[in-house]
Formats: structure tokens, sequence, C-alpha cells
């Protein structure tokens, strides 16, 4: 776990995601190819994404992008945790992201 990757953490749960996702970058850009360290990297990133498109009232993006973090997650199974993050508390994010399309 490196400091980007908990600033990263840390800009998404503040509801900051366009800095969660430049930070997180770096993270995904440094991950081996194929790890599931990188695989949880691009999910937090497309779920900050997602998480933008609905303050941005984009509903049909941010079910997408929703649908590709749910793809990222299937591949850090059977991990629980990834980086420190639950691969359990991604998917309620996900669940809360798509709850919030009908809002």
């Amino acid at each position: 776990m490196t400091a980007a990757w908990q600033a990263g953490l840390v800009y998404f749960e503040a509801g900051y995601f366009w800095e969660c996702h430049e930070v997180l970058e770096a993270v995904w850009m440094q991950a081996p190819q194929g790890s599931a360290e990188r695989e949880m990297t691009q999910a937090l990133i497309q779920l900050a994404n997602a998480r933008l498109k609905l303050l941005m009232g984009r509903p049909n993006a941010t079910r997408r992008l929703c649908d590709i973090v749910e793809a990222h997650l299937e591949n850090c199974v059977p991990a629980e945790s990834v980086l420190g993050l639950s691969v359990g508390v991604m998917r309620a994010w996900v669940g809360d992201t798509r709850s919030d399309i009908a809002l």
C-alpha cells in the first residue's frame, strides 16, 4: 500500500472523485499487469468516475461504469481484500452508487 493509494482512497471517501482518479492513475500504471492490485486500483478509478458522472447527472454513464467496476472486482476474487480495501466494501459502494441513480 503506497502513500498515493492512501491519498486516492481519502479523496474518494471525501467526494473528490476527479482528484482520486488523477492520483490513482500513477498507482495503476505501476501495478503489475494482471495483478489483483492493478484490478482493484482500476476498479476504484472507475468507481470514482461513476460517482463523478452521477454528480453530473449522467445516469447511463454511471451504470456503464458500475458494470466495469464489477468486472474488475471479479478479477480480484478470491481475495477478500486488496491493498487493504475489502472487495465487499467496494461492491457495497457500487450498490450505493447504483441506488443513488434513481434519486
